[in-house]
């Protein structure tokens, strides 16, 4: 049975989402880690912790949210470290910007749909961060790794009591061990900046994520076809709506690429319709016969 991830780890149970959005797209709550370096006297901020990061060099440290929060809240806080942090601090290829986006409420089979979806875009929202961050160990891509895939396939097979170590590393771009912890999926990938617009643009990304996977007048099953007809931007604009009209050098840079995205990610894409097919199979008790009949013909598709 389908349950969320809230009542699935035991975690507390989710607050309201806000309705006051500011330039956000969504009121779902995140937190966010921003890594800076040389930064001689870290200034106090608002809404934001600052912690010494032994991985930094030069005094570095990092910025984190003073607890999740979503909208124009969210959007406050962003706002007040470009302010404080203008012509302070570098960000050079070690630092790295981390968000975390609720998902206490979403079902497990809506994760698994997430990140299948993540996955088919993976190469575009990687232009956004930033090469240095696609090349990073420390945010390992899906769609230039197999053995991610593979892994992730093992994981939804088996459900999300599976979704541990060594089943799944920290270090990937999407990290979903935060889940059992936190109810979050961690997002890795963004290169360190503190700029308002580069935030407020790569967090209303990842919400759109969410917020597509959970629209019943949206499917995942749909977008290789639209690849394949209308190509990358109308692919695009199906998952992120009018985000992709400010990121037109993104959608070119990452074109060719989301065909590999696309092509690696519908292997999690069959999975996903052959757990939908076993369950109803088995809910109607058609029987392993059946079961068996239909796996063969989805393979022949």
């Amino acid at each position: 049975m389908d349950s969320t991830i809230q009542s699935r780890y035991n975690l507390r149970p989710q607050e309201p989402e806000t309705n006051r959005l500011g330039n956000l797209i969504s009121g779902t709550r995140i937190g966010v880690e921003v890594e800076v370096e040389n930064l001689m006297d870290p200034p106090r901020i608002p809404g934001w912790r600052c912690i010494p990061d032994g991985s930094l060099r030069n005094n570095g440290v990092e910025y984190v949210f003073d607890g999740p929060i979503g909208g124009s809240g969210a959007q406050k806080r962003v706002e007040k470290l470009a302010l404080a942090l203008t012509n302070q601090g570098t960000f050079g290829y070690r630092t790295s910007v981390h968000v975390h986006m609720d998902a206490r409420d979403m079902l497990w089979s809506s994760v698994c749909d997430l990140v299948t979806l993540y996955a088919m875009v993976e190469p575009y929202l990687f232009s956004i961060c930033g090469q240095e961050r696609e090349e990073s160990i420390y945010s390992l891509s899906l769609y230039r790794g197999q053995n991610q895939i593979q892994n992730l396939l093992r994981i939804f097979e088996a459900g999300p009591d599976s979704l541990q170590e060594p089943s799944w590393t920290k270090y990937s771009a999407i990290n979903l061990l935060s889940l059992r912890e936190r109810g979050a999926i961690e997002f890795r990938g963004h290169r360190g900046t503190s700029n308002c617009y580069v935030l407020t643009n790569w967090i209303n990304h990842i919400l759109a994520l969410k917020k597509f996977v959970q629209n019943p007048n949206k499917s995942i099953s749909r977008i290789p076809k639209i690849l394949s007809v209308s190509g990358a931007n109308a692919m695009l604009t199906y998952v992120f709506g009018d985000l992709v009209n400010d990121n037109q050098e993104h959608v070119s840079l990452s074109n060719m690429k989301l065909f590999e995205g696309v092509w690696v990610a519908e292997e999690l894409l069959f999975q996903s319709r052959m757990r939908e097919v076993q369950t109803n199979i088995m809910h109607h008790n058609i029987g392993s016969r059946q079961l068996s009949k239909i796996k063969d013909k989805l393979c022949a598709d």
